[in-house]
């Protein structure tokens, strides 16, 4: 796990008030004197155009606005690249302060978690697939009509969810799945080899993924059916260790409207 930084805010009431410190994690334990805040680890994976590592904190469509709601608010904040499913473990066994970017809200997950007000709204999905694979997606016109072919495969991301509406599709349809701990870009590659046959992804992350993997455009296909759902709406999840003060004040420097 790669460490980016750790923003520390110094109460108002101290000298220097708003000073920002950037340390290492190294020094993690020694930044922080008795009575500050403990920092919350927020979590990301390289994921363009949601979540890109700059040169300070995170920038992108979901790690900006989530940086920038921990710089706003004042909340102590070190910034870690984490494997998708280690960071929905650490958030489900609530070992510590622990957010991750970005997450859809579902029923199952509201038990173990905290969710922020929404930090952006995905557009509707699209089905992606190999320019190879394209003719066999390209008969089926309806969503239903693409899950209910066995012997296509959709790849799916282990513990993942793509929005409500479409979690409760794939649960009805119960298309042919493989399912990976990989994350979106080496999913893309097993796109490419005909490892499996197509994935979810949101179209404004497509190509970009697809620059990032190394491949071009015209190796892969778009599809939309024509009942896909509309895109659902992304928060921060974090474990139930970080205190609510601390999640009001997230909420209160969120700046998203509906």
């Amino acid at each position: 796990m790669k460490t980016r930084n750790f923003l520390k805010f110094v109460p108002a009431q101290r000298a220097f008030s708003g000073m920002v410190l950037l340390v290492g994690s190294v020094g993690l334990a020694n930044s922080a004197s008795a009575g500050d805040e403990a920092p919350v680890t927020l979590h990301y994976v390289q994921r363009p155009p949601y979540m890109v590592a700059a040169e300070e904190g995170l920038t992108g469509l979901t790690g900006g606005p989530s940086y920038q709601a921990f710089k706003k608010a004042g909340v102590p904040v070190v910034v870690k690249e984490t494997p998708f499913a280690r960071q929905l473990n650490y958030v489900e066994m609530n070992i510590g302060q622990d957010c991750m970017i970005g997450m859809y809200k579902t029923a199952e997950r509201q038990k173990f978690a905290k969710y922020s007000q929404p930090i952006y709204q995905s557009q509707p999905h699209v089905l992606l697939t190999s320019a190879a694979s394209a003719s066999r997606l390209a008969a089926h016109a309806t969503l239903e009509s693409v899950y209910g072919d066995q012997s296509l495969v959709l790849l799916v991301k282990l513990g993942y969810s793509y929005g409500a509406a479409m979690d409760a599709l794939i649960e009805k349809y119960q298309p042919k799945r493989q399912t990976t701990t990989d994350e979106n870009l080496a999913m893309l590659r097993q796109i490419k080899q005909g490892m499996a046959d197509y994935m979810l992804i949101a179209p404004e992350e497509a190509q970009g993924a697809i620059e990032a993997a190394g491949f071009k455009p015209a190796d892969f296909r778009q599809f939309k059916p024509r009942n896909m759902p509309p895109g659902d709406y992304r928060h921060l999840m974090c474990s139930k260790n970080v205190p609510d003060t601390v999640m009001q004040k997230l909420n209160a420097a969120i700046r998203f409207n509906k």
